[in-house]
Order: C-alpha cells, then structure tokens, then sequence
C-alpha cells in the first residue's frame, strides 16, 4: 500500500474500468456517481469498495477537492490477503461498507416513491388538459405512446428486510473483536454485501430510466409532449378569451409546475429544456405583440378563405361518387367538426372516426379516377390528394392557406426519388413504378395469383390485370395506401385520415417534409455509415477485360409521404419485387411530427436488417454463415453465456431486450441509433460485442474512422478493417495493371468500386 496525493476533478475510477486498486481517503472528499444517485465519500471511507465483487467498476469516482489516500492493490476476491498484511484496515472497510450501503438504499427507496409520484402527476396532469380543452370547447391532442405507459413495476425488489438486516449488522460488528477476525468471514460479507449494493444500483438505474420517460412525456427535444399540447391550448384560449382571463391564466400555471416538475429532475441543465422554455417565450411575446394587429390579420386571412370555403362540397362534387356515399361522408365530417374531444375512446366517436375513414378512401378513389383524366387538378383537389385536407373549418384558417399557398408546388421531387402521395399514385398509373406490397407481402403478380387461387378472378382475367397501370394503381390504392397511411399517423387508436388542426402541435411550414431535407439528412447519414445503401453484385464484361467482379452499387431509397400529420415512418420493402438492384420504399407523413432524422436512422437500420435477411434467405440467422442478422442474432440468443459480456451489460442487453418486445429486429434497430448518433463521435453506449458486429457490416466511414482511431476501444477494429480494405485494394491494383496491359480502359463500374474501397 502506497499513500498518493490526488488533485480535484480526477476520476480515480470510471465505470466499466478493470478495478485493480482500493483506496483508503485519509484527506479530501470524492464523489461517487452512478446511473440513478450520486454520494459523498469522506475521510475513512474506501473508494471501489462497494465495486469489489466484480471486474469491473460500475461506479464513477472522482476527486471533489484535494485529497490524500491509502491505495491498496487489488484484485477480484484478494480482500482476505489485503487484510492480512494491514488487518487495522478492516474497521474502515467496514464502517465505510455500511455508510455507502446506507446511501445506496435510501436513494434507492426515493427513487421509487418519486417514480410512482411522477407517473401519479403525469396522469393527474393529463387528465385535467382533456378537461381543459373540453371546457374551452377546444379539441385536446394526442400525447404519443402515453396509453402505452404504465406505472413502475420492477421485475425484482431489494427485499424489504435488508434495511433491518444491516442496521444489525453493523451494530454487531462495531461490538466485535477485530484481533480475533475470521478472514474469511470479513472478506465474503464484504463481497456479499458489495453484490446487494450493486442489485440496489442496477435496480436505481431502472427507475431513473423510467423516471427520464415520464419526464420526456412532459417534455421533449421533439415537441410531441405535454407542454406542448398546453401551449397550444393556451394560445387557443388566449386567442378567444384573452390572457387575463382567470381559466386561461390556469393553463399558464399550469405549465409553470411543468417547469417545476422538470427542474426538480434536473431537466433544466439539459439543452432542449432551454430551447424550448426560450422559444415558448419568444412565441409569448409574438403572441402579445400581434394581437393589437389581429382584427387587420384575420380579415385579410377570411378574405383568403373566402376562396376556399365549401372545400368539402367541391371535392365531393369533383369525384363524382355515389350520392349516398357523398351524403354520408358530409354527414360524418360535419359531425366531426363539432367534437370537442376528437381523440376521444368513447365507442360512439371511435365508431365515427371509423366511418369517416371508410368513407375517405373512397371518395378519395372516385376522384383519383377523375384526376388521371384532368390535365388541371384543382388546388384544393391537390390538397385533398397530398394532405388528406377536406374542409376550411376542420383544418383551421392558418393551416387551410398555408396547404393552398404550396399545392401546386409541392417541395417534392420524384425524380430524387421523393415522392408526394398523389405523385406516387400517379407514377404507378403511367407505369413509372410497380405496386407495392400489400400487408401479407404480396407483391401484384403474386396478389394476382392468390385471387385466382380463391375463384375471384379467372385465369384471362389475370393475364390481362398483370400489365394494366389502371388496374395496378387501385391495388395501391386499395391495398396499401390506406395501411400505410395509419401506421405513418402514429397514434392508431385515434386514427382519422381527414386533415385536423388539433393534431397540428407545430406550424406547419416546420414539418413538411421536403426532397431537400431528406436529401441533406439521407447525407448527412451516409457520411458517417457510408455503406448503407450499398448493395454487393457480380459485373461481368469479358469483352473489356472483367470476366467477373464483385462490386458495390448505391441505390438510394424512394421516400413515400402519406397525406397526414403523423409521428412515424415505416420501412416498407428492401426491394422492387425480386431484383436486389432495385431502391427500397420509405415512407413518412408529408407533416412529420418527429424528428425527421431519427425517423430515417431508425428506417435505415430495419432495411440493413431486413436487406440482409433478404440476401440470406432461410439461413439469415444461422451463425455458420456469417452476416449481420446471423452474428447479431447468435450474440442476443447467447449473450447469458458470452464471456465477453460483464453482469451489468447482460443485465442492461435483458432490460433493452423487454423494452424492444423480445425483438432481435427492434434491439438491432436501438442499437444502430446509438451507432449512429453516439459511437461515430467516440461516445461509447454499446458493449464491446454489439460494437464489433456493427463495425463489421455497418463500417464508419473514412473521415469517422480516422478520428476514432486515437480511442482504445476503436483502434483494433479500425486497423482490422483498414487491413481488409488494404487486400481488397491490393486485388484491384493487380485488375488496373491487367486492363492496362490488355490495352483496355477501366470500366466505370470497376473505377467506382475502388471509390467505394476507399471510401
């Protein structure tokens, strides 16, 4: 044992570190911090100590001032030596075991009061927004992914004897002859008891993780949460009743003890809970300055409207639909108009939402067919089509001009491979594009074969549907679009596909999607996982000096938006029928309520998994021939028996393994977000066997890899992969040199494989 003098802020020991030393404090003060508490440690208490039972450290120590220690070496299970050659130290192991376990468990039972507390406040403060809205004759929104959420249920529970079973203990021990010491029994009640606080820590860490998702449904870095659904009501409320009124000056409270909530979580360090309060306040003051303006506003704004008002008859009018089908969906969109609840779960609403949608798919099919002929689509036709939009009123005045003012220059490009609804559509029409498949993964030829193996089409009726654009664009429509229009929507229980404001929680020229931002974020990706559209194929020119290559082509994705408002995409197939060369379709809501570039992370992390599964076939998760989907299915159905893997990060794979509903799919897709976002910037979050498997198929690119070099845990990896390209470039040397011999010149196909090598 060594005395060392340690100076403030030095981590003496981070998590995840080997534990090779314990350290006496004699001077100075040092905190330890885990995931769910932190603790002061003092002079006679032992750094590492409550670590001792594993390799690893799963606490962070560092230095709080100036500090002098006793430092002991260490290794897993050496404690009887340790105390052999310093017996004295036994009385401040122990007596520092007890306090820091006393720490642990406090803060563990708080952590659970506060999380049932949180989640009481969460429910309590939803429902009192429902009742506000009702009482302001406002339609409430839809909190996303809140009627998943449950109360805290933890699988395991620190018994509650523990408490009472080391209080005695320790008064047992202080009383107890420490000349007369059992090694042995020193050394495993200290490792027993190291064991019981490192259950306490892991469990600490469940609860905070579960308290940070309560807290993210108050609020959000995306905008889809509870202070944002009373800040809409707010201004709504304002807007008719003005900001003195008592009712409206409540709302405003209420969203102070939002604030306060989140202060107490310590959420007002984090960067987007600044953004958010300072926007909100900008918005405030806008809010205020302009409604000396507002009657000038308004009139101008009716005057616009005036152009636009009986929307819903003149679509109605346009598709020419049958008159029972005309006057039921008039009916039921003036019915929905006068809901104030329209997200309600009450079976008469749901059954209405339920018409409408029924009744929408098909005058939005009548007037397709009528489209396809018209060489003018009317404007507000083209916002029916494009944004699901069928009356002034429902859709609100703001909203209503904004879709008009872009309808007849949509910010889309097809010919990027960013499609709108209707171009969509109309691609398939003019023979541009195949049909998707349908939600049983069919393809058209395939749905076609199916329909006459049930008697409903004959075998000539098949035969001339096979090439028939008319008859392929209603598969689309009949098939798919209105699937794919509910699960981009997001919120499935209060699916309505009719243009609302209250589902508007943002302005609406900050959430449509563009061919431009899908094109600089899908950049933005690919700068750091180069290879994601990349598929692998076999050229062969013998004429020009190639008899058989492997190389690489990108082929970017098609990006379909749907006509709503919604939270989600959806990856809907890796390939055009069978051929592996063809783009994959994304789609998304036109008004994307998420962040747009998780969406398209998440969306290229389920077509890297499911382009592999497609190239595997039935041998996609059979680990003798390796592949992404093989390897990463073999590390989470083994990872109980993989040496590789400490007890905390088995534990964590367990607990991220039941957030992803036992999906192999959905854990993959979790942890290429991290890939993505915090590992290509040298943050570690994934353990060291996810990681290899995701540097092996999903390689950072050049610039990623040169600046990840310097860190330990990626320096092996990037040399490894850097040897493999260095062989495979030193294969394309040796063609270069043929083809030049041969007198030939290097196709371009085998000029872009040595780009992609180098990349």
């Amino acid at each position: 044992m060594t005395v060392k003098e340690i100076e403030t802020r030095t981590v003496l020991c981070e998590s995840g570190q080997k534990l090779n030393e314990l350290h006496l404090i004699m001077k100075g003060t040092a905190k330890a911090v885990y995931p769910g508490g932190s603790y002061v440690l003092r002079s006679g208490d032992v750094v590492g100590l409550c670590d001792a039972a594993y390799e690893e450290a799963y606490i962070e120590y560092t230095a709080a001032d100036k500090m002098s220690v006793l430092t002991y070496p260490y290794e897993r299970g050496n404690l009887g030596e340790l105390f052999e050659k310093s017996s004295d130290a036994i009385k401040y192991f122990l007596s520092s075991l007890f306090r820091q376990l006393n720490e642990v468990i406090s803060q563990y039972k708080l952590l659970k009061i506060e999380s049932d507390s949180l989640y009481g406040y969460l429910e309590s403060c939803y429902e009192d927004y429902v009742l506000l809205c009702e009482k302001f004759h406002i339609s409430a929104g839809d909190l996303t992914g809140y009627e998943e959420m449950q109360p805290l249920e933890l699988e395991e529970e620190i018994p509650s004897w523990l408490s009472g079973y080391y209080a005695t203990m320790e008064q047992m021990l202080t009383v107890w002859d420490h000349n007369k010491t059992d090694f042995e029994f020193v050394t495993g009640f200290l490792l027993k008891s190291s064991q019981d606080i490192h259950d306490a820590i892991v469990l600490s860490n469940e609860m905070q993780d579960y308290k940070n998702e309560v807290c993210r449904f108050l609020m959000n870095g995306n905008g889809l949460d509870l202070f944002d659904l009373y800040s809409g009501l707010y201004f709504k409320a304002a807007e008719k009743r003005g900001s003195e009124n008592e009712e409206v000056m409540l709302l405003r409270m209420k969203m102070n003890d939002i604030q306060m909530q989140l202060e107490n979580q310590k959420f007002d360090e984090t960067d987007f809970y600044k953004k958010r309060i300072t926007e909100f306040e900008r918005l405030l003051a806008e809010f205020e300055k302009k409604r000396a303006e507002k009657p000038v506003e308004e009139q101008e704004a009716r005057e616009q409207v005036e152009e636009l008002a009986g929307s819903l008859d003149t679509i109605l009018k346009y598709a020419e639909c049958d008159k029972e089908i005309e006057a039921d969906f008039r009916k039921s969109v003036i019915e929905y108009k006068k809901l104030i609840n329209k997200n309600s779960t009450e079976d008469d609403v749901r059954k209405l939402r339920h018409t409408i949608t029924d009744l929408f798919y098909k005058v939005y099919i009548a007037a397709f067919q009528v489209s396809v002929q018209d060489s003018m689509v009317p404007p507000v036709l083209q916002m029916f089509f494009n944004f699901g939009y069928v009356d002034e009123e429902l859709a609100g005045i703001k909203n209503t001009l904004y879709m008009y003012s872009i309808a007849d220059k949509l910010p889309t490009a097809p010919d990027q491979g960013v499609y709108s609804a209707y171009e969509w559509l109309m691609a398939i029409y003019e023979g541009r594009k195949e049909p998707s498949r349908n939600e049983f993964d069919m393809d058209y030829s395939e749905y076609l074969r199916e329909q006459k193996r049930l008697g409903k089409i004959s075998a000539a009726e098949e035969a001339s549907l096979i090439d028939n654009n008319s008859a392929k664009v209603m598969y689309e429509l009949e098939n798919v679009f209105p699937t794919v229009n509910k699960i981009t929507y997001g919120r499935i229980t209060t699916f309505c596909p009719v243009f609302s404001e209250h589902n508007i929680l943002k302005p609406l020229n900050t959430i449509l999607v563009t061919e431009e931002k899908v094109t600089k974020l899908l950049s933005n990706i690919r700068k750091i996982d180069y290879s994601a559209f990349c598929r692998e194929t076999i050229y062969s020119e013998p004429e020009k000096g190639v008899p058989k290559e492997f190389v690489n082509i990108e082929i970017m994705p098609d990006i379909i938006l749907t006509p709503n408002a919604g939270t989600r995409g959806v990856m809907w197939q890796e390939i055009e029928g069978k051929r592996r060369t063809t783009p994959a379709r994304m789609i998304s809501s036109i008004f994307q309520l998420e962040d747009l570039s998780l969406i398209l992370i998440r969306l290229i992390a389920e077509f890297r998994w499911e382009m592999c599964k497609r190239i595997q076939g039935a041998r996609w998760n059979d680990v003798s021939d390796r592949s992404l989907t093989s390897e990463y299915f073999d590390y989470i159905q083994f990872y109980r028996k993989n040496q590789d893997l400490s007890g905390d990060a088995k534990d964590k794979i367990k607990t991220d393994m039941a957030k992803s509903k036992n999906s192999f799919k959905e854990m993959f897709i979790r942890d290429y977000i991290i890939w993505v976002l915090y590992e290509s910037n040298g943050s570690p979050r994934l353990n060291k066997v996810s990681r290899n498997i995701l540097f092996t198929y999903c390689p950072f690119s050049k610039a990623v890899r040169t600046k990840l070099r310097i860190n330990p845990l990626y320096k092996e990896m990037v040399d490894r992969y850097d040897i493999r390209m260095a062989q495979k470039l030193h294969h394309m040397d040796n063609l270069y040199q043929k083809l030049h011999n041969l007198g030939k010149e290097i196709p371009e196909e085998i000029e872009k494989q040595r780009e992609f090598l180098e990349a």
